[in-house]
């Protein structure tokens, strides 16, 4: 369930087994990807290879562009300096526009395993341990197993740690986000060339008083996309999925980041908008017991939630999408599908849940409202330590898949070695 980046490559991880039968569902009228393009560490490409070595060809094909991050104060008395993050081992990165590079992957697969306008109105056990769906036009479908990757929000999270269970209703973090793209010769217009060469790529992000923007070159050096964040504090009910802002809110919100760059993407998104700014809000983390049952899992955000930073939640996401790919097509028979199901939770869920509790433990240090850091580039890269180079470069390709085949075989009962 779940028709964006992680649905999809979780698809053309298991159209590689022959004996598997797959279908992916998507309640909007379109495949399509919501939020900012998306920036894949090397460890997350070599994942990427690993669930199908044609994806590889897909980013290129959707123009994906290389280049190193930098992380640099928009505000206060070190305003332009860079925070050094190369003595934490952040690696240069890949950034690609998220629709082109879903249609690339989608480009080939039959029409008869994507289904579109697919709201999902019920899921269930059936009495021979199947799952049955139900959809808003009435038609019901019988699975074998079901994969969650339909966001925080969609119904199979809910299905898999229960209608009770608080982690099944995530709260608003007051942390909101605005994705929007432009060609790049406006852009520069605007911004200012120093930061935007085709030439000379990269992603920058800028670390303001409350605030986090963030630009990089994508389609081939064609155009630029500009991330706005802001720590709002808004949690109430109302407020909890989006919210329009005024321009002049806009204004206001990132007036202390200063540098050229920065003011020019605020008057790229009033320019974009120009009565009201629709801003989404990130949801909060709730630590989630479990991302498997007996024949239904999560991926991506139905599993967790993280602070929006450098594209973390993707790159775990196409991390579980190789787990699960990988056990899956395993399987020879239904008996096996729990133990496949239980070794990806097993594998997958650690490093998943420190990695979405570090992210917001680290979102006032993004955003210049940790007390001992403030805004000061030496104190920030001593902040981020060890769990910045663990969210970058924690996953193994080769000891993930290692670890959760011995943890399949375990449930099998089974012995031998990946």
């Amino acid at each position: 369930m779940g028709g964006g980046i992680a649905g999809a490559a979780l698809l053309r991880g298991l159209l590689q087994y022959p004996h598997l039968v797959v279908d992916m569902y998507e309640s909007r009228p379109s495949f399509r990807e919501e939020g900012p393009g998306i920036s894949l560490s090397p460890s997350t490409e070599l994942a990427l290879q690993a669930i199908n070595p044609a994806l590889e060809v897909c980013l290129n094909r959707a123009g994906a562009v290389y280049g190193p991050m930098e992380l640099r104060v928009a505000s206060g008395s070190h305003t332009g300096r860079k925070v050094d993050i190369a003595s934490l081992g952040t690696p240069s990165k890949k950034s690609v526009d998220n629709d082109a590079f879903l249609a690339q992957m989608l480009s080939g697969v039959s029409r008869r395993m994507l289904h579109t306008n697919t709201r999902l109105s019920s899921i269930q056990k059936t009495t021979e341990g199947d799952i049955l769906l139900t959809f808003d036009d009435g038609t019901q479908k019988v699975y074998d197993v079901v994969v969650g990757a339909d966001g925080v929000h969609g119904m199979v999270r809910s299905h898999v740690v229960g209608p009770n269970d608080p982690a099944g209703y995530p709260t608003p973090s007051g942390i909101w986000g605005l994705p929007i793209k432009v060609p790049i010769a406006r852009a520069r217009q605007m911004m200012g060339s120093h930061f935007l060469d085709p030439q000379n790529p990269r992603q920058v992000v800028w670390l303001g008083e409350g605030t986090m923007m963030q630009h990089d070159i994508l389609s081939n050096g064609r155009e630029v996309q500009i991330v706005l964040y802001a720590m709002i504090g808004d949690t109430e009910e109302e407020f909890s999925w989006a919210r329009l802002f005024t321009p002049e809110e806009m204004e206001q919100m990132f007036c202390g980041s200063t540098p050229q760059a920065c003011r020019g993407m605020v008057r790229l998104v009033q320019s974009h908008y120009t009565v009201q700014v629709a801003g989404m809000c990130q949801m909060q983390h709730v630590h989630t017991p479990t991302y498997a049952s007996s024949n239904a899992c999560l991926i991506g955000e139905a599993a967790h939630t993280l602070f929006p930073m450098q594209n973390i939640g993707t790159n775990l996401a196409l991390e579980q999408a190789l787990i699960i790919s990988t056990m899956l097509g395993r399987t020879m028979s239904k008996a096996e599908i729990p133990a496949a199901l239980q070794a990806f939770d097993q594998v997958c869920r650690p490093r998943a849940e420190a990695v979405a509790q570090d992210t917001f433990e680290l979102a006032d240090v993004l955003t210049g409202r940790d007390p001992g850091a403030g805004l000061d580039p030496v104190l920030i890269g001593e902040r981020l330590g060890w769990k910045w180079s663990y969210m970058h470069n924690g996953f193994d390709v080769e000891a993930a898949r290692a670890e959760a085949w011995e943890a399949m075989n375990q449930g099998l009962g089974m012995g031998g070695t990946w």
